[in-house]
């Protein structure tokens, strides 16, 4: 008669085994966590709106922009027709950095939030300008397709009656 087999522990089984997972969860977390991070990174590193390369600006052609932009501002000329030409919500971090830059060099230790709060708002104004944009070309578009639709219909309906 064959000889049975030595018993073993369940207990030291379900130990081994969580260690394993233990292990094997670590591993995915950190090679998790290392794909994020370059994610972030690459996206920080980006600074095209569109994905297209574009040539990095100094940061005295960012602070030529940010006057120039609160200029049109204070003047009223940024309207729907040419808020989508400025680049200022595209470069707002940039131009944030490039604003504290630029008070250092004038001896300034803090943040300027005069400055900070002043290209805030007049990039809201932009965006907002491109949302209405957006909006009225949506309400174009979507009144030509009920129009098309109506239309279709309509022939549709003086066919069947001249049959």
């Amino acid at each position: 008669m064959p000889e049975p087999a030595p018993r073993r522990s369940l207990a030291a089984r379900r130990t081994r085994k969580l260690s394993e997972f233990d292990a094997d969860v670590d591993e995915k977390e950190n090679s998790l966590n290392d794909s994020l991070t370059g994610r972030r990174q690459s996206r920080l590193l980006n600074n095209s709106f569109n994905g297209v390369d574009e040539p990095a600006q100094t940061p005295r052609q960012l602070v030529d922009l940010y006057q120039k932009t609160v200029e049109l501002a204070t003047q009223g000329k940024i309207n729907i027709k040419n808020a989508f030409s400025i680049p200022l919500v595209e470069r707002l971090p940039q131009i944030l950095n490039a604003i504290a830059l630029d008070d250092r060099d004038n001896h300034n230790l803090g943040p300027n939030f005069v400055k900070a709060g002043s290209v805030i708002d007049t990039s809201a104004k932009i965006y907002g300008f491109r949302v209405d944009a957006l909006h009225t070309e949506t309400q174009k578009l979507s009144g030509n397709i009920l129009n098309n639709e109506d239309e279709g219909s309509g022939d549709g309906e003086i066919k069947q009656e001249g049959q």
